[in-house]
């Protein structure tokens, strides 16, 4: 599998058009032409707070993505509808190419329609961007799958997945110098209390400041509330 990772930015208040717009307009359309919406998160804190939506879509592959493109640029229709009722309520979108990592865990092939979702409950989704030197991937990975994946195991936390970038910033010659880290918190007193260890529990604070930390180079972290209609949720 992989999955294409992007950002919709719609400031100054035209957030919730977009999204009344979006299901309107795109989100069955784009599904049933396979390309499988797997996560929608709005940012709740973090940069574009208010602003920004989080997807993750899911191919079979990279010519099944390619095929998808072609399929949704040769909708006349479904591309005048968007021109004309979604793109007006967008500032920005930018979007990459991931897979999982070797050490992650498995997402589901098949998922669940829509309407089963709405509803249901919904919990917190932690985002983090880490980029890394060139090369340097593969042992942040080792000390990630190690040490790092079983000592943030904690106050509910489960981890998603751990993606690697194919395309998009942060790859060079088939080396992804980003990954993007996706966390799921029941509520947000669960995030509170898993953050706050990092600092207050010795072992665990001297792992993430002076073990992991070194390997990265930048890290961006945003905190998530699935929308209505997000499967992973």
């Amino acid at each position: 599998m992989i999955y294409q990772h992007r950002i919709v930015i719609a400031r100054s208040g035209k957030l919730e058009k977009r999204h009344v717009e979006f299901q309107a307009q795109t989100m069955n359309a784009l599904d049933e032409a396979g390309s499988v919406l797997t996560g929608a998160w709005e940012v709740y804190i973090g940069n574009e707070a208010g602003s920004a939506v989080w997807q993750l879509r899911q191919f079979d592959s990279m010519a099944a993505w390619e095929m998808h493109q072609d399929r949704i640029r040769a909708d006349n229709q479904l591309s005048e509808a968007r021109k004309q009722n979604l793109y007006p309520h967008l500032d920005e979108v930018n979007t990459s190419i991931l897979r999982l990592a070797d050490i992650s865990p498995a997402l589901p092939a098949e998922w669940p329609g829509f309407d089963d979702v709405r509803g249901t409950e919904r919990g917190y989704i932690e985002q983090r961007i880490m980029r890394f030197r060139v090369g340097a991937a593969p042992d942040h990975h080792a000390l990630y799958r190690d040490k790092l994946m079983p000592a943030l195991a904690r106050e509910g936390a489960e981890l998603i997945g751990l993606f690697d970038t194919l395309i998009g910033d942060g790859t060079t010659n088939g080396k992804s110098m980003q990954s993007v880290e996706l966390r799921r918190f029941p509520d947000l007193a669960s995030w509170q209390r898993w953050r706050e260890a990092q600092d207050d529990d010795p072992a665990l604070s001297k792992l993430v400041k002076q073990e992991w930390m070194p390997h990265l180079m930048e890290l961006h972290s945003v905190l998530m509330r699935p929308l209505d209609y997000s499967r992973i949720r």
